[in-house]
């Protein structure tokens, strides 16, 4: 009876093993659609069997003796980087498209035909140095560029929020994905046991999970014995089998710029984002938007400092009867080229003109006034300069309560500025054109606003003298150190075009991670994707067998119901 116990035996652990199998197969087959399932193979292995009577051991059938699922770990590990990668390009090229649309250049509105428009404007005004429509078309000029600096800075600083606001989510996110990793590399370490394959479908939420966070943050993976998995940011470990480190998004200041930094939640340790979707748009944030920022503060402190320079050492149609510089510093008594000025005074020397309009015809007495930065002796400090323009006769000079020099003139006296070698009438904010340090506080002065014929056309209080003008309209093509040796207009150019440039180069970066992408998919497809022309092949294999052992099984029972009928 052995022999006939181990032919049903024999029979039996194949209807059962390709039953199974087929099992398999139509689970392959019901998740052909989704993105997240990995194919499994059914693993038939021979079962040891009972002795012939000759002594052979032909076996005792077929058993399914693990489900395997069709994954290559080095290759998920490579998907995951390079979807990451694909996700933090796009990521900053969308933020350079918007820097892009905030230039909105090539339009009569871009700051570069402002630029030009108001360096224009002191040209005119050079032809026609009393013609108060040129005067306010100059004003209308840079009241334009000033708008059109500040608008820029404040769509800049929103997309900079914007960023903040979207790494804050992120940061939720990858917290969240990390907790639910965590709780099933629990479940599947309980689950499964070697080869046991009973974990996964678990095994398949856990890696399309891993796949999600490593598109945010670039991750390494490493499997342990148990099943579970080490989860790694750079080199610090995020999730070790049950436990996540957690991450949380903290609001901090950097230059006095607010940015967002994720962090570990056990230490507060800041996290090392290398790659991905969050490195991407932290890099567009902290290069290409606050770069942006920079370069148009550069932009207005030249633009300040220089048509400043100009316009303070000339003269208007009208003197002032009293004035009360726009900058101020941090000590009256410190040495002025150390008081933290936007424009840093020299050594050198101003002309201050006293005109009394009482005689007739009036008269005007210059009076030199020396600026001593030479750094030998007592330098100059704002204190002592105030003292020697109060020297002066019809004039007096005082500090005032917020560190500003204030000159005022006698009645019937007003006064006049010219040739400025120390650059200290701009840096102290006299008879300038501009006031503010950057495109935050940038504007036009307003005394000038109030009374267009300040506007210091002149270098030599001659009718029709329109010198001044002239020298404020060549800066708009002068070659600055501050900006690298470009002129006002060329460095703007410039700054649009590296952010076309910079756009260029990410989009092609997108396309290149996206080819690498592409690939690698194709390869995990062709791997782990289920393909209905093999698992039909497969259903038919697996069908005939069973038939054939349905067939076997009862060629068996019919054997044995002779041998019964023969001990009756």
């Amino acid at each position: 009876m052995g022999l006939v116990n181990g032919a049903l035996q024999i029979g039996r652990s194949a209807l059962l093993a390709y039953q199974s199998a087929l099992q398999v197969v139509g689970n392959n087959v019901s998740n052909a659609g989704s993105t997240s399932y990995t194919r499994q193979t059914p693993v038939l292995s021979p079962s040891v069997g009972v002795p012939l009577p000759e002594g052979f051991m032909p076996g005792g059938g077929v058993t399914l003796s693990a489900l395997q699922r069709n994954v290559d770990d080095s290759l998920e590990n490579r998907l995951r980087v390079a979807t990451g990668d694909q996700a933090g390009s796009l990521s900053r090229q969308q933020v350079l498209s918007r820097i892009e649309s905030v230039l909105n250049e090539l339009s009569d509105t871009d700051l570069s035909t402002l630029l030009g428009k108001f360096f224009s404007s002191f040209s005119d005004l050079q032809n026609a140095p009393h013609d108060e429509g040129v005067r306010g078309m100059v004003l209308s000029a840079a009241t334009s560029v000033v708008s059109e600096i500040q608008r820029q800075r404040q769509d800049t600083l929103q997309l900079r929020d914007e960023i903040n606001s979207e790494l804050g989510s992120l940061t939720q996110r990858v917290d969240q994905i990390s907790k639910q990793i965590a709780e099933l590399n629990v479940q599947i370490a309980a689950m499964e046991g070697p080869g046991s394959g009973g974990a996964n479908a678990l095994r398949d939420q856990r890696d399309d999970l891993l796949r999600q966070l490593g598109e945010l943050v670039q991750i390494q993976v490493r499997e342990q014995p148990a099943g579970s998995v080490n989860v790694y940011i750079g080199n610090d470990l995020f999730i070790s089998g049950g436990m996540s480190r957690g991450v949380v998004s903290t609001l901090e200041t950097a230059g006095n710029e607010p940015r967002v930094v994720m962090r570990f939640a056990d230490n507060q340790q800041q996290v090392n984002l290398i790659g991905g979707q969050m490195a991407g748009l932290v890099a567009a944030r902290d290069t290409d938007v606050m770069g942006h920022i920079d370069a148009l503060n550069s932009l207005a402190a030249t633009l300040v400092n220089e048509v400043n320079k100009a316009h303070s050492a000339g003269q208007g149609l009208v003197g002032y009867n009293s004035i009360t510089g726009a900058f101020d510093v941090t000590d009256p008594d410190a040495v002025l080229n150390d008081t933290g000025l936007g424009l840093t005074p020299r050594n050198g020397s101003f002309i201050l003109y006293v005109t009394n309009n009482q005689s007739q015809p009036p008269t005007r007495t210059p009076t030199t006034i020396t600026v001593d930065l030479d750094g030998a002796g007592a330098d100059d400090t704002l204190s002592t300069l105030a003292a020697k323009i109060d020297a002066v006769a019809s004039v007096s000079a005082e500090v005032t309560a917020d560190n500003r020099l204030k000159i005022t003139a006698d009645d019937g006296y007003e006064v006049t500025f010219g040739e400025d070698t120390s650059s200290a009438l701009a840096a102290l904010g006299l008879n300038v054109f501009f006031t503010g340090s950057n495109s935050e506080d940038l504007s036009v002065n307003a005394a000038l606003m109030s009374n267009l014929d300040l506007i210091a056309a002149s270098r030599t209080h001659e009718l029709g003298d329109g010198s001044n003008a002239g020298a404020i309209a060549a800066l708009g093509s002068e070659s600055l150190s501050d900006l690298g040796n470009q002129s006002i207009l060329d460095y703007y150019n410039a700054l649009a075009s590296s952010v076309a440039v910079r756009g260029a180069q990410v989009k092609a970066g997108v396309s290149s991670a996206g080819a690498v992408v592409q690939s690698l998919t194709a390869q995990r497809e062709s791997l782990s994707g289920v393909s209905l022309d093999e698992e039909a092949i497969s259903l038919m294999r697996f069908e005939r067998a069973f038939q054939a052992a349905a067939r076997y099984t009862t060629t068996v029972n019919g054997l044995i119901d002779e041998v019964l009928s023969l001990v009756r």
